[in-house]
């Protein structure tokens, strides 16, 4: 009887309940992610963003990512930075129809590129997005080098825009 009270007493300390509110295990959702950054302002979703730096140690990257619009106004990525640099984005290809989504840089032929990055691979990279409608957000996203699945993903066009 005493062996199973014992028993009983002990059950809250091994399952890590006196960590509280901060543990890790209730934390990670918020935590930088390898496997694409995913956010939320307004009624727009960004969505898997990860930077893939440009070939060859070149000093360029590649933001790969899908914009989603939730909403039922149309939105427009106006402006971005990458790495505190203002980004490239393809002429006009900002616009988020409602209820639309907007591949950038992977099977895609619209590009938010930056020309002047100078980072290591695994490095967490900051990034803000401005949006006509949905304002301002500003997240990390992990940077990758251009190979195995990203392969061939590289800024279009190559050299900054002049």
């Amino acid at each position: 009887m005493l062996i199973g009270a014992c028993a009983l007493a002990s059950v809250a300390l091994l399952a890590g309940c006196f960590n509280g509110p901060n543990a890790t295990t209730t934390t990670q959702s918020s935590m930088n992610s390898g496997n694409g950054t995913q956010q939320i302002v307004g009624d727009l979703r960004i969505e898997n963003a990860t930077l893939i730096n440009g070939p060859d140690g070149s000093a360029s990257g590649t933001l790969i990512t899908t914009l989603v619009n939730t909403g039922r106004e149309r939105d427009q990525l106006i402006a971005a930075t990458i790495n505190g640099v203002p980004a490239y984005i393809t002429p006009g290809a900002g616009e988020l129809a409602p209820g639309a989504a907007v591949n950038f840089g992977y099977d895609s032929d619209i590009w938010l590129n930056t020309y002047d990055l100078n980072i290591e691979s695994s490095a967490f990279v900051p990034v803000t997005m401005q949006f006509e409608r949905a304002g301002t957000t500003s997240f990390s996203v992990l940077s990758v080098p251009a190979s195995g699945y990203y392969e061939g993903i590289a800024p279009n066009p190559a050299s900054a825009p002049r």
